[in-house]
């Protein structure tokens, strides 16, 4: 992780330079110049549109996560609990509407605004359950057809009835995709003389 934040910020001080020797030629900078970056429509902008909590099923559980979100089982306040020990703003069951199905309803999203993404967090917590597992990868293969992949924009994190990962162990499975989409996000040709 930190190797990721020292190229991110080489990157960004290399854009910043840039702009700063534009300026000082009194150049213009073309409107429609950006830094290639690996553009995705579930950016910061379309998190800000989805509405949390938006779910119909009424939640009246006793999990709280530390947004202060009532959520349905344990394993989905220990995931809110670790996007918010990583510091991440996050919405409830924000509602997706996707083409070609039904609305859904992921159990979280966030935003990485260095990046202008925006990513779903699925937790599936009775995979030794054939039923709940054929409903998830149903949910999955419609995200896939909708352009929300598992490993890019959607985590998924899984457990059984009588296990859940650690809260030690999802924050870094999410640390390591917002790194690995950081990384991806940047042309790779910004990193090659470092």
């Amino acid at each position: 992780m930190q190797r990721n934040l020292e190229l991110f910020n080489n990157v960004s001080e290399r854009e910043r330079l840039f702009f700063e020797e534009f300026k000082r030629r009194q150049l213009t900078v073309p409107s429609d110049f950006r830094f290639k970056r690996d553009p995705s429509v579930f950016n910061v902008a379309y998190w800000n549109r989805l509405e949390p909590c938006s779910n119909n099923h009424d939640c009246m559980t006793e999990y709280y996560d530390d947004y202060g979100f009532n959520v349905r089982s344990r394993g989905e306040m220990i995931v809110g609990n670790a996007l918010k020990s990583l510091g991440l703003e996050a919405k409830y069951e924000p509602r997706l509407v996707l083409k070609g199905s039904k609305t859904r309803t992921p159990d979280y999203s966030f935003p990485v605004h260095i990046i202008d993404r925006c990513f779903f967090v699925e937790f599936m917590g009775m995979t030794d359950d054939e039923e709940y597992t054929d409903d998830n990868a149903e949910k999955i293969r419609i995200y896939m057809r909708n352009g929300i992949l598992p490993n890019r924009d959607l985590i998924l994190i899984c457990g059984t009835k009588n296990w859940i990962p650690t809260q030690e162990s999802i924050t870094g499975l999410i640390a390591a995709s917002i790194n690995n989409a950081a990384l991806s996000a940047f042309n790779k040709q910004s990193f090659e003389n470092l």
